[in-house]
C-alpha cells in the first residue's frame, strides 16, 4: 500500500469519529406495551348511600393490585361520585411499593344519559389508556331488556284464570323497601344512571373497539333479548338471570383472575365460580347464579329460537316456568325450561338445546337465590332447573315493548 492510501484511511477514520453519533441512546425509552386495559364503570348513587358498595368494589380492586399483579396492563374506573351529576375517570396503578389512585379526569354527567354521552365516556377511558384489548365491568343497576320509561300493560290485571293481581305501574312491579338492596334498576330513579341496553351496544360500537368480555355486576342480565343486543360488542359477556346483592361481586378474588400472568390473560369460567362460591350458602339471602355466554353463537341461537317458534307448539302452565323474581305476573323466565315446556317438535327441541349449550359455556347454579321484588313479597326462591339465561318471552307484562326488541324481532 502506497503512503498516500494510508494517509487517506486515517482521514477517514478521524471523519468517523468526529461526526455525530446516530446511537438511540439520547431518544426517550419505549413505552412499555400495554396488552389490557380493565374498565370499571360504576354508577348508581344509591349503592353507595345504602352500604358503601361501590365504594367497597373499588377498595377491594384496589387492594387486589396491592399484590402486583398488573404488569404493564391498565385499570381505569368511572365512579359516580357524591355529587349525583359528576363522576371521576381514575386509574388504579402499582407504584412504588403500592396501588396509587390518580383522577384522570371529572366528567358532569348528563341530565338523561344516552349513548352518545355513554360512548364519550368510554372513549375518553381508552384514550387514558391505549391497550391491545379492552375488557368492561359494569357494576351498577340492571333491568336487562326492559327500556328506560317502559310500563307494563295497562290491561293485565291477573295472575292466573282464577287469580287476580291489581294493575301496577313500573315504579310499583320495582319498589325496593327494607334494608336489603340489590343491583336493580328499580331503586335508583335519576335518569344520568339509566339507559337502555340497545344504547349501551350502540355506545361500545361508537368507541370503534370490541370488548374481549363485559361482566355485568347488575341484576337480571343475563336475558337473551339483552345479550342479543350486545353480540357484536364483545367476544364473552358473564352475568347473572337473577338479581345480584348489593355488596357484588368479590373484586379482592376475581380482580387477579382478570389480570393473569402478569396481566397479559384472564380466566372468566374461574371469575363466575367465585361469585357463585361467595354468595351460594348463605343463610339469608343466597345467590350466586352466574353464566358465560359465547357472543359468536347468539346468532346461531336465535336460528334455532325461531325453529322452535314455528315448530308445534303444546299446552304449558307459566306459573310452573322457573321465573327469577318473585312478581305476581313474571318477567323474566328460564330459556330452556320455557322452550322444553312449550315446544312439541322433538328434533327441534333438540337442536335448540344443542344450540344453547354451545352459547353457554359455563354456568353456575345454587339450589336456591333471594328475590327483592316485590318487596312486599321478597324472599328465597327455588332454582330447580336453570340453562344460564332468561327470556321474556312467555312474560304477559311489557308485551309491545318486548315486540320491538330485537331478539323478537329475529326469532318470529
Amino acid at each position: 500500500m502506497h503512503l498516500r492510501d494510508l494517509f487517506r484511511l486515517f482521514l477517514v477514520g478521524i471523519l468517523i469519529f468526529t461526526l455525530p453519533s446516530c446511537s438511540k441512546d439520547k431518544e426517550e425509552p419505549a413505552t412499555p406495551k400495554t396488552p389490557q386495559t380493565l374498565l370499571f364503570y360504576f354508577v348508581g348513587t344509591d349503592l353507595d348511600q345504602r352500604g358503601n358498595h361501590l365504594r367497597n368494589n373499588r377498595k377491594a380492586i384496589k387492594a387486589a393490585l396491592n399484590y402486583n399483579i398488573q404488569g404493564n396492563s391498565r385499570v381505569i374506573i368511572f365512579h359516580q361520585n357524591g355529587q349525583k351529576k359528576q363522576g371521576d375517570i381514575v386509574e388504579m396503578q402499582y407504584k412504588n411499593g403500592l396501588c396509587e389512585e390518580t383522577v384522570l379526569s371529572t366528567v358532569t354527567l348528563p341530565d338523561q344519559m344516552t349513548a352518545t354521552e355513554l360512548g364519550n365516556i368510554f372513549s375518553q377511558m381508552m384514550q387514558f389508556a391505549p391497550a391491545d384489548s379492552y375488557s368492561l365491568i359494569i357494576g351498577s343497576h340492571g333491568l336487562g331488556w326492559i327500556p328506560f320509561g317502559a310500563e307494563p300493560e295497562s290491561s293485565v290485571a291477573y295472575i292466573g284464570k282464577d287469580k287476580e293481581a291489581p294493575i301496577l305501574t313500573h315504579e310499583d312491579l320495582w319498589e325496593q323497601g327494607g334494608n336489603v338492596v340489590t343491583r336493580f334498576l328499580g331503586d335508583d330513579n335519576n335518569p344520568e344512571n339509566k339507559f337502555n341496553v340497545t344504547a349501551l351496544a350502540q355506545a361500545i360500537a361508537s368507541t370503534g373497539k370490541k370488548m374481549e368480555y363485559i361482566l355485568f355486576d347488575a341484576c337480571f342480565m343475563a336475558n337473551v333479548e339483552s345479550l342479543y343486543d350486545l353480540r357484536h360488542s364483545a367476544k364473552y359477556i358473564a352475568a347473572s338471570a337473577c338479581e345480584i346483592m348489593g355488596a357484588g361481586f368479590p373484586y379482592m378474588d376475581i380482580v387477579p383472575l382478570m389480570l393473569q400472568n402478569n396481566g397479559t390473560t384472564y380466566d372468566l369460567p374461574q371469575i363466575c365460580e367465585k361469585y357463585y362460591l361467595d354468595y351460594k350458602d348463605d343463610a339469608f339471602y343466597p345467590s350466586g347464579a352466574v353464566a358465560l355466554i359465547d357472543c359468536a353463537q347468539l346468532d346461531a341461537l336465535a336460528k334455532a329460537m325461531k325453529a322452535v317458534n314455528s315448530a308445534k307448539h303444546k299446552d304449558y302452565d307459566v306459573e310452573n316456568l322457573q321465573a327469577f323474581e318473585r312478581q305476581d305476573n313474571h318477567i323474566f323466565f328460564d330459556l330452556g325450561d320455557y322452550v322444553n315446556s312449550a315446544c312439541n317438535d322433538n328434533a327441534v327441541k333438540e337442536a335448540f338445546n344443542k344450540q344453547l349449550n354451545k352459547t353457554v359455556i359455563k354456568k353456575y347454579t345454587p339450589e336456591r337465590f333471594y328475590s327483592a321484588y316485590p318487596w312486599r313479597n321478597s324472599g328465597i326462591c327455588e332454582l330447580e332447573t336453570f340453562c344460564g339465561i332468561s327470556t321474556s318471552a312467555p312474560s304477559i307484562l311489557y308485551r309491545s315493548a318486548y315486540e320491538q326488541t330485537s331478539w323478537y324481532k329475529a326469532t318470529n
